[in-house]
Formats: structure tokens, sequence, C-alpha cells
């Protein structure tokens, strides 16, 4: 599947998702140790057909992760927030890993993603003019390339997390449906987060403030952090939709608004998870009705 999409960068998000489906599917069937060995089968694969720094590529993104979230599934018992945290926190290790990488070069990190969407940009500005239209004011362009420059780790780390996730989900769906599901599948109305994550979003949000490098790995680790509050807040709609007469239109109504009102009602629904940290809804409420 890498191999497929490699040429096309449209594809880009797709090659970073689906492309671990494979590797969920022989993992959640079979166990982490075939799971690794698909992963390390694909790494000489990619090794061989488009090089190393593909394959390595992959492997970071694609092959450890699923690897590790398949031991975790089964050390777990498939705790969703065991599962979530793992994803979480490697997330948050890439991005300081890229810092620590990339804080040799001029303007360490945040430098380096400027000048590549820079030349991103300038392309796309001569492919306007061939086509007639008129390129973007300068001043506007600079704007926009240090706005996406300053939070592009945090929103590429974030779009992983989720596109991981679903890309597991989608696995134990399958494998759910044809009879080879072997773990149980994660409940995210059980999801709850635990109360030292707060301590970990002060340090977080402290470190955001020390200047150059250190500074800006933490401030786009702030967004990857607030995932698993995201999360929370959502379980706790899934339990209280449960407890409802109507608990499906409660759920399509939830997510219809994160689909319309994107941000803000993520911010809303992070709010619940903050509340449900200390309040725990989901322990007020008392136990859903059988059926």
């Amino acid at each position: 599947m890498t191999v497929a999409v490699y040429p096309s960068p449209f594809f880009a998000m797709l090659q970073l998702s689906l492309t671990s489906l494979p590797l969920f599917l022989v993992g959640l069937a079979y166990g982490a140790v075939l799971g690794m060995a698909a992963a390390a089968a694909a790494f000489v694969a990619l090794g061989l057909s488009l090089g190393l720094d593909v394959a390595a590529y992959h492997a970071a993104m694609t092959g450890v992760p699923a690897g590790l979230l398949v031991w975790q599934a089964e050390r777990s018992g498939s705790h969703p927030r065991v599962l979530l945290l793992t994803l979480i926190a490697y997330a948050c290790a890439m991005i300081a890993l890229a810092g620590l990488i990339l804080s040799g070069q001029p303007g360490g990190m945040q430098g380096v993603i400027a000048e590549e969407l820079q030349q991103t940009f300038e392309a796309l500005s001569s492919y306007a003019e061939e086509a007639g239209q008129p390129p973007l004011p300068m001043d506007e362009l600079q704007d926009m390339l240090s706005s996406l420059a300053s939070l592009f780790p945090a929103f590429a780390a974030a779009g992983w997390v989720l596109t991981t996730a679903a890309s597991a989900g989608l696995a134990q769906l399958l494998l759910r449906r044809f009879g080879k599901a072997t773990l149980p599948t994660p409940d995210i109305a059980d999801l709850r987060a635990p109360r030292w994550i707060v301590l970990v979003l002060v340090a977080v949000l402290a470190l955001a403030y020390l200047p150059e490098g250190i500074g800006f790995a933490a401030k786009n680790m702030v967004p990857v952090v607030l995932l698993l509050l995201l999360f929370t807040g959502l379980g706790v709609v899934h339990a209280l939709a449960r407890r409802s007469g109507s608990g499906g239109l409660w759920l399509g109504g939830t997510y219809a608004l994160l689909i319309v009102f994107s941000w803000a009602a993520a911010a809303v629904i992070v709010l619940v998870g903050m509340l449900d940290v200390v309040f725990d809804f989901r322990r007020r409420a008392g136990p859903p009705p059988q059926e």
C-alpha cells in the first residue's frame, strides 16, 4: 500500500492511516509477535523497493506504533485509556525527537517547517500565475506561513493519533465481523482520563514558555495531550447517551456539531472531559440500563 501511494503527495494522510490496517489485522488476529513480524517484513520490502529513508519513515510512523498498540491491547485487555495514552505518548515523543534532530538547523524545527512551507506556497503561487490567477500578497503569505509553521507539528501529530486510532478500530471491526477477533473491543464509554493528566498538562504548558526549540516542541504537544480530554468528554457523552431514551439522537447531534463547528465544539467537549476528571459524571450517574 505504501508503494502504491508513495509517488502522490495527495495520498499522504492515506499513507499514514490505512497502511497500518494490514499490520493491525495481523496483530489483532494472531498476536503482537506476528504483527511485529509483519511490520519487519514491510520494512525490508520498502527498503529494497523505495530505499531505507522510506522504510524508516514507515517503521516510525506505522510499524512500531502498530506493534506497540497491539502489545498494549494484549497486556491491558484492550483498556481504552491505556491504548489512547500509548498513542499520545508516542506522538509527543516523535515531536521531541524531531525537535532534537532538527535543533542544529537554522531556526530549529520551526525554521525547517517554515522553509518547507514557503517552498510549497511558492510552487503553488507559480502554478496560479501560469493558470492566470493572481498570486497571494507577500504580507498575507508570510503571516499564513508563520501561523502554519507555529502549530504544524501539533496538527500533524493530532491527525496521526486520530487516523491511527481509526485504522485500529476499523481492523477490530472487520475482525469481529468475520469472527477472527481475539481481543475485546475497547469501549469509549469506559475511557476516563487519569487525574495526573492535569499535572502533565500544566508541565507542558510551563515548558511552552521556554525559548526556542524546547518551548516550540512543548507548545505543539499541548493539543496532542488535550486529545485525551477530548476522548474523555466523548466517553461521557456516549455513557450518558446510553442512559437516555434517545441516545442515537444525542450522539448524532454531538458528532454533527464536531463536524460543523469543529474547534468550538471540540473545546466544549474538552471542557467536559476536564470536569469529568474532577467530578466523575459517570460514577455519579450510576450504571447504565442492562438493555
